[in-house]
């Protein structure tokens, strides 16, 4: 098949109403298989969607009190006339708008990206309603801050998102600690004038991604289709269709949570305790919230107990002395020394659930989950200990 610089003929835009024309006549087949591979190619570059030309436009009316049968005059493509006008030369298209949404003379598009990359980092907004820019809103607790960054990143930084980022976690109101007196408590217990550093807890898919992590089993694999992690049966369910949740195998069911399959109706079970919105409507802004099936959901979550599992063979590899085995899990898994106290009470963790698990050889079988090497009551009682671990407020809290 020839290339358009060789034949100068590019299809913009096609549709078949009726079957593939030519049946019967020399050529067919050919053509039509070359169709098909068309339609199927793989396209290596991100699609988007094209506007339509010129002779395509349909005219757009205003609806008389709102009546789309009672059509008035005909209107344009334009911006908001309380707004500055689109830039000069700008077309009255996606790409004015574009033009129109970046320029200089338009903050708005600026102050609200500055203000929810403040909000991932510090886990709350300079303007509290990210969902609500503008006068609805709460007011920004620092106006001038805010319009500063805003201009940086308009123009020195040139709308670079690594720029800005960089700029936030080197300031030094960023890198100060999180640790929370009696008396800054009183004066101020929501951080709101930053007088220390950000505490909150992890999103959905970064609790997870962590967990993959910590354990050792997390895919850097990248690209490609959405996966299906474990899920218990009857969770997920497809009426439509009669599809079903088809658990990955290897390093497919231990990819990032951004991988994970995501059906509009039916969210993936973990992501929904942690707050992770579905799909059915947007979603301006998570809410944070603390509940005990969060809890929950990592001590006895089967996908998690299984990162659990992982975790404790790869502490049990660390060493043959108990004291060091521990002391290694909480490190991996907080990025801090284990303190004195918190070791001698995960040392009567283990001890406690050691003695169980050797009384009792159906409960070692079954927090171990497979009939291999791993099966004794040792390797139990660890995964006991992984597990309270990974429980721990500064393994799913940014400090």
């Amino acid at each position: 098949m020839k290339s358009f610089e060789e034949t100068g003929v590019l299809f913009e835009w096609f549709r078949l109403s009726d079957p593939f024309p030519g049946a019967g006549k020399p050529g067919y087949e050919t053509a039509l298989t070359n169709y098909q591979k068309l339609l199927e190619a793989s396209v290596q570059t991100t699609p988007i969607l094209i506007e339509n030309n010129n002779a395509q436009f349909r005219k757009t009316q205003v609806f008389e009190r709102g009546n789309w049968l009672v059509k008035g005059k005909e209107v344009a493509p334009a911006v908001p006339a309380v707004f500055n006008p689109l830039p000069t030369n700008a077309p009255n298209n996606r790409m004015g708008l574009a033009l129109w949404l970046t320029d200089q003379r338009n903050p708005l598009t600026s102050r609200t990206f500055v203000n929810r990359i403040w909000e991932q980092l510090f886990g709350t907004g300079i303007v509290e309603t990210l969902e609500d820019l503008g006068t609805q809103g709460t007011t920004p607790t620092h106006p001038e801050l805010l319009n500063w960054m805003s201009y940086q990143f308009m123009t020195k930084d040139a709308w670079s998102i690594k720029k800005l980022v960089r700029r936030i976690v080197l300031s030094a109101t960023y890198r100060q600690s999180s640790a929370l007196t009696t008396e800054a408590y009183k004066k101020d217990p929501y951080n709101r004038y930053y007088a220390r550093g950000p505490r909150m807890r992890l999103s959905a898919e970064q609790i997870r991604d962590q967990a993959l992590f910590i354990s050792g089993v997390l895919s850097n694999k990248m690209y490609g289709p959405g996966v299906m992690p474990y899920q218990p049966d009857g969770i997920w369910n497809s009426p439509y269709n009669g599809a079903q949740w088809i658990q990955s195998k290897g390093e497919d069911q231990y990819r990032r949570a951004l991988y994970t399959y995501w059906k509009r109706s039916a969210a993936y079970p973990s992501t929904v305790a942690f707050d992770g919105p579905g799909r059915q409507v947007c979603t301006a802004r998570r809410i944070r919230t603390n509940t005990p099936l969060q809890a929950l959901t990592l001590m006895n979550d089967p996908a998690y107990l299984d990162m659990t599992r992982k975790f404790a063979y790869k502490i049990m590899s660390a060493g043959k002395d108990l004291n060091a085995q521990i002391s290694y899990g909480y490190q991996r898994a907080t990025g801090q020394k284990i303190s004195e106290k918190s070791l001698q009470v995960l040392l009567t963790l283990y001890n406690k659930s050691l003695a169980s698990f050797k009384a009792d050889k159906d409960r070692t079988c079954e927090m171990i989950g497979v009939m291999d090497e791993h099966n004794n009551p040792p390797t139990a009682a660890m995964v006991v200990v992984a597990n309270a671990i990974m429980n721990l407020d500064e393994v799913i809290t940014k400090y």
